[in-house]
């Protein structure tokens, strides 16, 4: 003969009596409260109750050991480009209820893809330019801020030394 093993629902009621003692039954008595409980049947008679009213605990702090800008590297210098690629580490890798946030000259860059590790970034002018990266927890408060990095980007212009004049059209 097979066993099935099944979970059902079941009642219960808790009251306190006069001298403050808690008492239980699967019949209501007057001023009792109800508490719904599931069962799950072992073998024939014999059940364990499980209250279904407890709250998971709540999720394990993640302890970030390292979030970093890996590319471009500290005071790096590119020349006749507009776009540079950003590469971010982060340890141990980023979980669902965090995020990353990257911060390009001291503002978040809003189109950078959410949980994404690297991006191009597209349309840089010449000039020197600042990145940080920062992991969010599910409130928006930093748990791991990383080193804010410099770099610069550099275009030739019509007034660099030893660059011809454009041709004068007749």
């Amino acid at each position: 003969m097979l066993i099935a093993l099944s979970a059902s629902a079941a009642e219960l009621w808790r009251w306190k009596d006069a001298d403050g003692v808690v008492h239980y039954s699967d019949r209501p008595v007057q001023g009792a409260e109800r508490i719904e409980v599931l069962s799950k049947q072992k073998s024939a008679g014999e059940f364990t109750p499980e209250a279904t009213r407890s709250t998971p605990p709540p999720p394990a702090e993640v302890k970030f050991t390292r979030c970093e800008v890996t590319s471009p590297a500290n005071d790096q210098v590119f020349n006749n480009i507009n776009t540079v690629n950003v590469s971010i580490a982060v340890e141990p890798g980023l979980q669902g209820r965090y995020r990353l946030q990257v911060l390009l000259n001291g503002r978040e860059d809003a189109d950078w893809p959410a949980g994404a590790l690297s991006r191009t970034l597209l349309n840089l002018y010449r000039g020197s330019y600042t990145l940080g990266v920062r992991v969010l927890d599910p409130n928006g408060r930093a748990v791991c801020t990383g080193p804010i990095i410099n770099f610069h980007v550099r275009q030739p212009s019509i007034l660099a030394p030893g660059r011809r004049p454009p041709a004068k059209k007749p």
